[in-house]
């Protein structure tokens, strides 16, 4: 058939029922247009295999864009552009056609679809579509139509508003609930079941797309549009929603009490997924639940699990695995991790995958193996990248992972910009706490080393108004604080700030080790050892017992590949100190040598001060010293060997303390010698900076550089 189809036509129109069928009469030189579907004309197939017969589609019989207003208003409606040709203004005559003639006299599935386009916030996705259903959009074109990412919705014209006004007023059918589902749009699915009244329906569905994970597939925007759709309802799936939703956007503290008050009810205190949003809380909170507990509770919930349900499976997963790399369990971390990226492929879930990769690349990280970290970070990426919806939080967290990297490698500008630039979008989001810890302790390290303490202060107060969201929080807060403060010889406020904290390895605790630090293996209690030795070596090298407690501790098999070098570095200082020079070449050469093998160089530049000290000991050049090389960025920024003014280490322990404003009591007490000692210290310390009282000796160590001003 050549040229216009309609023109020279001869029109027959039809009205058989469906089982009825009509024959195509044989050709003579006449076109015939026929209303019928395929289905109801004899040998259709062999007059489309001939080329005989063209389709008249919805889209044919809409007229071309003539540029005028009516055809923008009715988008080549035929009669509706007649109307707004003779009544520009009239919308309502419209909407009154097209909800008492137009919609009714679609077909079911036909009305589902137009039903779903005006309801989807994004639009339907093609690929998750029927064939069946795709040729329902492809029909309702011009009215619809796909985008070049093949979503199907309604184009922004004045009749889509009008079509969309006219749709809402209408129940939501079944077959629209499953479309927008399938498509994508499954929070619009949900909102528009609980529109029907059909409650029972909406939780189903909720429940399959997730649950208490549905904000992780879908998006926060979507959970929070299904939460509102809700309101105050008692459904645990819901309960256990509201309560990740909350958590995830910071209020761990509304969290529990959403979950406490929801599972004090029996009934549905052992709802599967609402002790999934405990176990998370728990998490969030570094509860000792978490590292005791928990192994039973993986196991029961994924014995109570559907195989089915990859979200909720995987979910459970990814919670042990924060466990394991927290507790130091690489393998089985590894293992479980395969497991979870497994459920989550399977449920189709990137932005969750996208979390098991950033813990894969913390889990190296941590142990200092760079070169096995930056694969996952890639991953990551990726899996971010297929995320559909936005995700800023995830955004930095993927860039202060990269800033780490840089960071591990001896160049800590990146985390330093980072701290100074990223830190207010990223404290006030979601905090997954190994993440937020990243950010805690190595952002202040970075600043400290770029910027001075005072920079690196200013960083942790930020941080202050935090510390209300967990007892995690606030010890990190606390430990780094004091670590700077010893950093930068401020010792004794360094002692009283460790003194005051409340944790299990306080001052009597380790007053009284001994091989028991070989048996720590909670990481919290571990770091607190970490840094009451570190104040030991500060304030007292030269004693025996530090160099037992630092062999113990370095036998401890639950360090990580980080602490194992600084406790080196520190056992190579309390070494020299006891005049043991052979071992502390040794140590130190050793921790150098394993830093620079792994392209790790953070540990020895945040010890920099002792290292330094070690490196301008003449003595220390010999043996396997011989052929270290230290990182060239040792000496660089502004952290490094202070000078001493020519004073004795005694001296100058005296002056600090003297600075801190300790009285000749505190100081004598902290020094652990008798009064006229302390006398004695400072009459030489006066003497060499050219003094004659206290207060002129602080002014004069801080500016020669003795001190932090």
């Amino acid at each position: 058939m050549e040229g216009d189809p309609l023109s020279r036509a001869k029109l027959v129109l039809v009205d058989l029922p469906a089982e009825e069928f009509i024959s195509i009469p044989p050709s003579d030189a006449q076109h015939w247009i026929i209303a019928a579907t395929p289905a109801q004309i004899r040998d259709f197939s062999r007059w489309a295999l001939y080329g005989e017969v063209k389709e008249i589609g919805n889209a044919d019989l809409f007229l071309p864009d003539d540029g005028s207003e009516a055809w923008r208003r009715s988008s080549g409606w035929p009669a509706l552009y007649g109307h707004y040709s003779r009544s520009p203004d009239d919308d309502a005559t419209v909407q009154a056609f097209l909800k008492s003639t137009v919609l009714p006299g679609l077909a079911s599935d036909l009305r589902a679809l137009l039903q779903s386009v005006s309801s989807a916030h994004h639009g339907i996705m093609d690929v998750r579509l029927t064939d069946a259903q795709r040729a329902g959009f492809a029909w309702l074109q011009p009215l619809v139509e796909r985008s070049p990412h093949g979503f199907w919705h309604l184009p922004d014209t004045p009749l889509s508003q009008l079509l969309r006004q006219t749709m809402e007023d209408e129940a939501q059918l079944s077959e629209t609930a499953r479309i927008l589902y399938r498509g994508g749009e499954p929070d619009a699915a949900i909102r528009g079941l609980l529109a029907a009244g059909r409650r029972k329906s909406a939780v189903s569905l909720l429940q399959k797309g997730g649950g208490v994970m549905f904000g992780h597939r879908y998006g926060p925007q979507a959970a929070r549009a299904v939460l509102d759709a809700f309101g105050e309802d008692n459904d645990p799936s819901v309960l256990a929603l509201k309560a990740m939703t909350v958590m995830k956007a910071g209020q761990v503290g509304h969290a529990k009490r959403l979950l406490d008050a929801a599972m004090s009810d029996p009934a549905i205190a052992r709802n599967v997924e609402l002790r999934i949003a405990r176990l998370l809380l728990q998490v969030y909170n570094n509860s000792a639940a978490v590292r005791t507990g928990s192994q039973s509770e993986y196991g029961a919930l994924l014995a109570e699990i559907p195989p089915e349900n990859s979200i909720l499976r995987g979910s459970v997963y990814n919670i042990a695995l924060d466990h394991q790399i927290e507790m130091g369990m690489t393998g089985e971390a590894e293992a479980t991790a395969t497991r979870a990226l497994l459920h989550y492929r399977e449920a189709e879930a990137p932005y969750l995958a996208f979390y098991i990769h950033v813990h894969l690349s913390l889990m190296h990280l941590m142990q200092g193996a760079i070169a096995k970290a930056e694969p996952y970070l890639d991953r990551a990426a990726e899996e971010l990248a297929a995320t559909p919806f936005d995700t800023p939080q995830d955004d930095r967290f993927l860039e202060l992972l990269w800033a780490q990297v840089a960071y591990e490698r001896g160049e800590p500008k990146a985390m330093a910009d980072f701290a100074e630039t990223a830190f207010e979008g990223f404290v006030y989001g979601e905090l997954w706490p190994t993440i937020a810890e990243q950010a805690l302790a190595f952002g202040a390290e970075a600043l400290l080393q770029m910027r001075g303490v005072e920079s690196a202060m200013s960083y942790l107060e930020g941080w202050r108004v935090q510390m209300w969201r967990t007892r995690r929080f606030r010890l990190a807060v606390e430990r780094r604080e004091i670590m700077l403060l010893q950093t930068v010889r401020r010792w004794h406020e360094a002692r009283t700030k460790l003194e005051s904290m409340a944790t299990r390895i306080g001052r009597v605790w380790i007053d009284s080790a001994g091989e028991n630090l070989v048996d720590l293996r909670d990481a919290e209690d571990i770091m607190q050892a970490l840094i009451w030795l570190r104040q030991h070596l500060f304030e007292r090298p030269r004693d025996q017992i530090l160099a037992d407690r630092l062999s113990f501790l370095a036998a401890n098999p639950n360090l990580t590949w980080r602490q194992s070098q600084i406790v080196k570095i520190w056992q190579a200082v309390s070494a020299r100190r006891r005049g043991q020079v052979g071992d502390a070449r040794h140590l130190l050469a050793d921790a150098l040598e394993h830093c620079t093998a792994r392209q790790c160089l953070a540990p020895i530049l945040e010890e920099r001060p002792l290292v330094i000290g070690l490196l301008d000991d003449p003595r220390m050049a010999g043996g396997p010293m011989r052929h270290v090389k230290p990182p060239r960025q040792l000496r660089t920024g502004v952290v490094g060997q202070a000078p001493t003014g020519g004073l004795s280490r005694q001296e100058l322990r005296a002056l600090l303390l003297l600075v801190e404003g300790c009285s000749n009591k505190e100081i004598a007490h902290q020094m652990s010698v008798s009064l006229p000692t302390v006398k004695f210290h400072l009459k030489n310390l006066f003497r060499k900076l050219d003094v004659s009282d206290r207060r002129s000796a602080a002014m004069a160590a801080r500016h020669a550089g003795i001190v932090e001003t």
